[in-house]
């Protein structure tokens, strides 16, 4: 009985004292991506031997980067800073992968590693070397780009930055 008449008197007063109720939630800014400058992984603009082209489903072929024209133990740079999350043998090929701080991850491939997996890289520094016959019958270099598990994005788009319209 006495703890319906707390509640009770409680309840006359408005409400002025709560029991147990979650204080009023936060406000969140929020989350803005930050701004990456990306930069060729050749180091200067190359041709393009095959285009980015994906297949209208993820699970359809298709060509999800882009073959840049550098020849076998051309050394390859990190497009971006960021933080390198493989570097190593992925089935038949050796390749690096980095993870941006605007949470695209670049991929290049086949590349000897220079790096390991942790290292923080800068934009322009040495991640590998171009290995591999990956444009048979000669070198080139795939460079990837994506970003969550399947949103996977044409490298090249990366070099402009977004397009802005002014009024």
């Amino acid at each position: 009985m006495k703890k319906i008449i707390v509640a009770l008197s409680l309840v006359s007063l408005g409400g002025a004292l709560t029991l147990g109720e979650p204080s009023s939630p936060e406000v969140v800014a929020p989350v803005i991506p930050a701004s990456v400058e990306y930069s060729w992984p050749s180091g200067v603009e190359v041709p393009v031997l095959r285009p980015f082209a994906p297949g209208a489903q993820n699970w359809n072929a298709g060509h999800r980067g882009v073959d840049l024209a550098l020849g076998a133990g051309q050394p390859v740079y990190a497009a971006a800073d960021g933080r390198v999350i493989y570097a190593g043998t992925l089935n038949d090929r050796e390749l690096v992968s980095i993870e941006h701080a605007d949470g695209i991850r670049t991929t290049y491939e086949p590349v000897s590693p220079a790096v390991v997996r942790g290292d923080v890289v800068s934009r322009g520094a040495i991640i590998g070397h171009v290995g591999g016959e990956h444009c048979s019958p000669s070198s080139c270099l795939h460079w990837g780009a994506k970003r969550g598990q399947d949103d996977y994005l044409d490298p090249l788009s990366l070099l402009w930055g977004p397009i802005r319209l002014y009024e």
